[in-house]
């Protein structure tokens, strides 16, 4: 769990099936590992959990529009392909070790075939690298470093990790979309993510025998249809451009807290001969986790200025974070297939 998934979000899921919790993942490990007596039950939930997670979690989503029968007759011939014998397959769905991993071929391969009450998941595995910014205390330089660094209040350094990634094509059970998800822990960087999208759509043709995925989706019309719709979530990020010719980008501190109904926003909107040109969105909305707990799925939909400016705006893919299962990724799915669905 530590490996895949946010804080905030493992804290929930560890909490929905009572098991104790510190601060962080680090300390919250210090308390499993002594930990004696867990229910067998509750062990089984976090294995539900984590596999969701690991078609749900974190990632960055494109969608295909195929016909449900189509989508049918590829979703039956999945169900009756074996999934190959590797390290990747025999440990799904925990992540292989740093040591595992370097032994690993290039490429991505297959390594499990979920079926669940919507769809099918099928997941691939790869070994991708992700950067990742740390505060470096100056207690661990020789006292010659530190010294040359007494004037800084704070050192940062950039370090580069290994990871397992999990892809998924997901072939519902109803509608006429396919998704490709790919895995998108915070610190990847855009264009590996965009390679490795690429990488999983060319790797689930072969493994079908047939290119089914070729018409996507625009997603670029949902920056302002979502902006626009007052009832749809929360607005905590937005970047926009105005009849001014100048360029804004805003963010909301507090996310429960709407950046539509933000005074500042509000004012500059009102001073404004024509309406504002949003070219990047993010949203998020409450839902309820059961036990009390309340989920927190967000999708950001990232474009630029440049690109909203041209004659046919175009975005193939959004980013979907924080869901704690599969029912948070479907609500989602459900919010963006219902503003790209003409009236």
């Amino acid at each position: 769990m530590r490996a895949r998934m946010p804080w905030p979000v493992g804290r929930k899921i560890l909490n929905q099936n009572s098991f104790p919790r510190g601060q962080g993942w680090d300390r919250t490990l210090e308390k499993l590992i002594n930990l004696s007596g867990q229910p067998t039950e509750s062990l089984a939930e976090l294995t539900i959990a984590l596999r969701e997670h690991t078609f749900s979690g974190e990632k960055l989503s494109g969608f295909y529009r195929v016909k449900p029968e189509k989508i049918g007759k590829v979703r039956d011939k999945i169900l009756k392909t074996k999934v190959p014998d590797s390290d990747y397959s025999r440990l799904y769905p925990v992540a292989l070790s740093d040591e595992q991993l370097a032994l690993q071929p290039i490429g991505s391969k297959l390594a499990a075939i979920e079926p669940t009450d919507d769809g099918v998941a099928v997941v691939f595995s790869s070994v991708r690298v992700i950067t990742i910014r740390e505060e470096i205390e100056l207690s661990q330089f020789s006292d010659e470093a530190a010294n040359l660094l007494e004037d800084y209040q704070e050192v940062f350094g950039l370090r580069t990790l290994r990871f397992q990634a999990f892809d998924v094509v997901w072939l519902p059970h109803n509608g006429a979309l396919i998704d490709v998800r790919v895995d998108f822990p915070f610190g990847t960087h855009h264009d590996v993510a965009v390679a490795a999208f690429a990488q999983t759509v060319d790797t689930f043709h072969k493994l079908i025998g047939e290119n089914v995925l070729v018409d996507e989706l625009n997603l670029f019309p949902l920056i302002d249809r979502i902006y626009n719709d007052r009832n749809e979530g929360i607005v905590v990020e937005l970047g926009f451009g105005t009849t001014t010719a100048s360029l804004k980008h805003e963010k909301m501190r507090r996310k429960q807290l709407d950046l539509r109904d933000e005074q500042y926003h509000k004012g500059g909107k009102a001073a404004l001969a024509s309406p504002i040109e949003p070219f990047r969105l993010s949203v998020t909305w409450k839902r309820n986790a059961g036990g009390g707990l309340v989920s927190n799925p967000e999708l950001s939909i990232n474009s630029s200025a440049r690109a909203a400016g041209g004659e046919n705006p175009t975005i193939n893919s959004v980013v979907i974070r924080k869901c704690m299962g599969q029912a948070d990724y479907e609500f989602v799915r459900s919010r963006i297939e219902t503003h790209l669905t003409p009236p």
